[in-house]
């Protein structure tokens, strides 16, 4: 965690370098700047956690460079340590979220004690920022299983089906060759295809019924009993559902 003071009297930072504990406070760098040029090259190049700026200094104001912070690093920490009690420059600040505007001279412990919160305020955004990230990654992960398993599901239930169009095939029995309920596998199937399980494999078996009939050597009745009609009449009535015409004249229209 980086810590920036910025102050164009050098008394003053050397004041605060000798002054305070910074072993206490934990900061992994103390950088020090006297001027809003100087100090803006460093940020540019520094994560800055924390930073300490007088008001008045050469060039552009510490307000300024509050200002340059809030757009270009957000979630540093921003003190103003200035001489001038001045309202609009300490509303101002308010205006920029400063965290604390302090009037000089402090004591170095009342500095130390701000120092500090301005430290914990960072760790806790960290940590806030961890969680969140934890959470989006968690929830990324749940969404790709959960698209896993709908794909799995259903590529289990359709390999399932064309290969036992023969057999009484219900929705229960299917989901639980795929480990989903009926419920859920009739919503997938939905999703996809547009149609419930049922209407799926009744498809599917009149669809193969129509490409066995293009066959020579295949009867109706074998067709019917092959994609699992054991009804005549029943198949006879969901084959010209779907192909407008009998399956005997459908037969005819091929074989002629």
């Amino acid at each position: 965690m980086n810590i920036l003071i910025v102050d164009d009297e050098q008394l003053v930072i050397q004041g605060m370098l000798d002054g305070i504990n910074w072993d206490v406070l934990g900061f992994d760098r103390v950088l020090t700047a006297e001027s809003y040029q100087e100090a803006v090259s460093i940020i540019k190049k520094t994560y800055i956690d924390v930073l300490v700026s007088d008001i008045e200094m050469p060039g552009e104001s510490g307000l300024k460079l509050i200002e340059y912070m809030n757009e270009h690093s957000r979630n540093t920490e921003c003190i103003i340590l200035t001489a001038h009690d001045e309202f609009d420059y300490a509303r101002t600040a308010v205006h920029l979220n400063c965290m604390e505007y302090v009037l000089k001279p402090v004591r170095y412990q009342k500095l130390t004690e701000i120092l500090n919160r301005a430290r914990e305020n960072v760790t806790q955004r960290r940590q806030s920022e961890q969680i969140k990230q934890y959470g989006r990654q968690y929830i990324d992960s749940l969404a790709k299983e959960t698209k896993s398993e709908t794909a799995n599901a259903l590529e289990t239930a359709v390999s399932y089906i064309d290969g036992h169009l023969a057999d009484e095939l219900s929705v229960r029995d299917l989901a639980a060759q795929c480990y989903v309920s009926a419920d859920h596998l009739t919503r997938l199937f939905k999703k996809k295809y547009g149609m419930t399980v049922s209407e799926y494999i009744q498809e599917k078996r009149i669809t193969l019924a129509g490409e066995l009939l293009q066959r020579e050597d295949m009867t109706i009745s074998m067709a019917a009993n092959t994609v699992g009609f054991g009804n005549y009449s029943y198949f006879t009535e969901q084959f010209k559902k779907h192909f407008g015409m009998t399956p005997r004249e459908y037969q005819k229209q091929f074989r002629s």
